[in-house]
């Protein structure tokens, strides 16, 4: 018999969303979207291969901007992103908002928004990228829906 019990606690606490990265040409170094972190401590990403090749470049980026207009600040780089180069296999990278500030003080900029920008090795691969954001300064319900469709969240 399953549980009658609505657990919703990480869903409040946390923002979880996952990315296909299935670009015409995924050798172009993008953004794969870029988040806001003003009501969270840390942020951490999770890149996935699911076929192709292999992951050139795997790295976080700050911004004034939340399109990332202007020039993103990298935050952390993947040491050997290249290691990724078979199905299932699985890089990670994470910052804090304490990293962001002391950036954003040595570079003059407020930087409050991260994105992940990933360069895969050739036109046809495909990666999964989740987005972790953690934990928030005020938990509420609906900061990782229990579905997404078509970009529409459903809490």
């Amino acid at each position: 018999m399953a549980s009658a019990i609505a657990t919703n606690k990480l869903r409040c606490e946390m923002a979880a969303r996952t990315y296909i990265h299935d670009p015409a040409d995924a050798t172009t170094d993008v953004a794969i979207a870029w988040v806001d972190m003003r009501d969270f401590l840390n942020f951490m990403a999770l890149v996935t291969f699911e076929s192709g090749t292999g992951i050139l470049t795997f790295r976080i980026l700050a911004s004034e901007s939340a399109t990332g207009a202007g020039s993103p600040i990298e935050v952390k780089a993947h040491a050997a992103p290249t290691d990724a180069d078979a199905a299932n296999d699985m890089l990670a990278l994470e910052c804090s908002a304490n990293e962001l500030a002391q950036l954003g003080i040595a570079t003059g900029v407020d930087l409050r928004y991260v994105a992940v920008y990933l360069d895969c090795d050739a036109a046809g691969d495909i990666c999964a990228v989740t987005y972790i954001r953690t934990p928030a300064k005020f938990a509420t319900a609906g900061l990782t829906p229990t579905s997404l469709i078509d970009g529409v969240a459903t809490i």
